[in-house]
């Protein structure tokens, strides 16, 4: 995961440095031409830290988002827990029985794509927090 993110971030910085190269001045008179090179080395240096800081807000809004979906989700799965067990209990004593225990499968296919998306919101939050731990 460290990997991807220093992967990631190099990549950033490489591409902002490359878009941002300093123009080739004519050297002036005196040390203006290296104050104009570490001018524009400031100015690519805060260009790319606002940069990091807008990617870091947008993956924390996902972040709060993706809690968000993950809490519903969470609150969906417990309500089809219960739905299953009020079924299976109830399937055995019904005329309807064939029918109940189509609906309980039912329920678990739903229960299963509702684990896969847990799982994809659960990602997304442990990416953002490995992010967050390493700034």
């Amino acid at each position: 995961m460290k990997k991807k993110l220093a992967v990631l971030l190099g990549v950033l910085v490489l591409s902002s440095v490359s878009f941002a190269a300093p123009k080739k001045q004519a050297p002036a008179k005196g040390g203006t031409s290296i104050e104009n090179s570490l001018d524009s080395l400031e100015s690519q240096l805060n260009k790319i830290k606002e940069m990091e800081e807008a990617k870091f807000k947008e993956q924390e809004r996902q972040a709060e988002a993706a809690s968000q979906r993950l809490n519903n989700y969470n609150n969906m799965k417990n309500k089809i827990d219960e739905r299953i067990a009020e079924i299976e209990a109830s399937a055995s004593t019904s005329i309807f029985e064939k029918e109940f225990k189509a609906k309980v499968a039912e329920y678990k296919n739903l229960k299963t794509q509702l684990d896969k998306e847990i799982a994809k919101e659960q990602k997304i939050i442990d990416n953002f927090e490995a992010i967050k731990s390493v700034r």
